[in-house]
């Protein structure tokens, strides 16, 4: 299942390119200034007599839109082409900016729920080897004892086809395997499933029982849907945060079959409560976004000697997403908090940064404390009020 950690994680990647976002958009600010003093090729002026003027207008345009971005006192004795070219730019850029927020925010709620999507693909290609298993043993001209075709009759996989809510995800998911996809299941089928000696003991049973049917499944799971390379590669190319979402995917196709009678068959949730983690997750980010400018303030108020605009990207983020996560949740402890940024960080950072994350989260919790700005309260908790 998903959970808090792995929430922290795309919250944390969801902020970093939601910054490199800004970077081009910044520049695209930039470009667009320029385009506003390109040489007019209609005039009979040459386009080197232009270039002088209109380099001059935008140096001008590219200053005022630093000072208005940087919101610092303004020249306004420039010639009102450069003054419109940068106010344009900022507006351009604003626009670009809130954007690109909202694009990020709807992508990383569908990421991380797309995850269920690829849960029901992986339940789906269980269908598929059936099937196939079917179409090998109806091809064969000579009888052998590959009695492929008694998989479709193992009565767990017989319970998933027929479970009301696993045909309706399929469909709303679009989770079938695609056409382009069948050679591919058939190799892995001809090549790996087929001459594995467990599957070949299964075959050579006539009537199974539910036990045996449940253990078929649960080693195809493991071994094969779980495991094997082409499977893997398939959703790693289909996944860029295959590494992280692939624990997910395991924890729920384990437990989906971890069952005492064929009765009890049903999907796994994506999160124990969605709703409440979506949340969370969305604040998360979002609380960092709205108070940027105070949490790097704090931050560079505890580094006096280590200047904020040296510190990692990814440093910086972090700590801002500490700060969020300790300030604004009351419930969750300060020290879970921590821990789970110090792992963030030993993931994604330098080899350094997780003591640094520590370090620094450790001191502005207690400081933050001591001001009342950070209050917790809740079950096992104290309320500093």
């Amino acid at each position: 299942m998903v959970n808090r950690r792995l929430l922290r994680t795309k919250a944390f990647q969801s902020l970093y390119a939601f910054r490199q976002a800004e970077r081009a958009d910044y520049q695209l600010a930039f470009d667009q200034i320029a385009d506003s003093f390109l040489p007019n090729l209609d005039l009979m002026i040459p386009k080197e007599q232009q270039m002088q003027k209109l380099d001059a207008l935008r140096k001008l345009a590219e200053q005022r839109f630093e000072e208005l971005f940087n919101l610092k006192s303004t020249n306004d004795d420039i010639p009102a082409e450069a003054k419109n070219a940068a106010r344009y730019a900022l507006e351009s850029y604003k626009s670009y900016v809130k954007k690109d927020k909202a694009t990020i925010t709807d992508n990383m709620v569908a990421e991380v729920e797309s995850v269920y999507d690829a849960y029901l693909k992986m339940l789906q290609l269980l269908l598929e080897i059936t099937e196939i298993a079917v179409w090998d043993e109806q091809r064969r001209l000579v009888e052998t004892d590959h009695r492929t075709s008694r998989l479709a009759r193992n009565q767990v996989l017989m319970a998933l086809k027929n479970l009301p809510m696993f045909t309706t995800g399929i469909i709303r998911s679009n989770a079938k395997w695609a056409e382009d996809d069948q050679n591919m299941l058939r190799k892995l089928f001809l090549e790996a499933i087929l001459p594995d000696t467990t599957f070949q003991s299964y075959l050579r049973i006539t009537k199974h029982t539910f036990e045996e049917d449940l253990a078929l499944v649960q080693y195809l799971v493991k071994t094969f849907v779980l495991k094997h390379h082409i499977i893997a590669d398939y959703f790693e190319e289909k996944d860029l945060n295959w590494n992280e979402n692939k624990d997910v995917l395991k924890s729920l196709c384990v437990k989906t079959f971890k069952i005492e009678k064929v009765e009890d068959l049903v999907l796994q949730p994506l999160a124990l409560n969605w709703d409440d983690d979506k949340h969370f997750f969305v604040d998360l980010f979002n609380n960092v976004l709205d108070n940027d400018e105070s949490y790097e303030k704090l931050i560079t108020d505890q580094t006096k000697n280590w200047e904020g605009d040296r510190l990692a990207m990814t440093d910086m983020l972090i700590l801002k997403l500490g700060l969020a996560e300790m300030i604004h949740f009351t419930s969750i402890p300060v020290k879970v908090s921590i821990n789970e940024y110090i792992e963030l960080a030993k993931n994604y950072s330098t080899p350094k940064s997780g003591q640094f994350i520590n370090g620094l989260l450790d001191v502005l919790s207690q400081k933050l404390q001591k001001e009342g700005i950070i209050r917790k309260s809740g079950r096992g908790l104290i309320d500093n009020k």
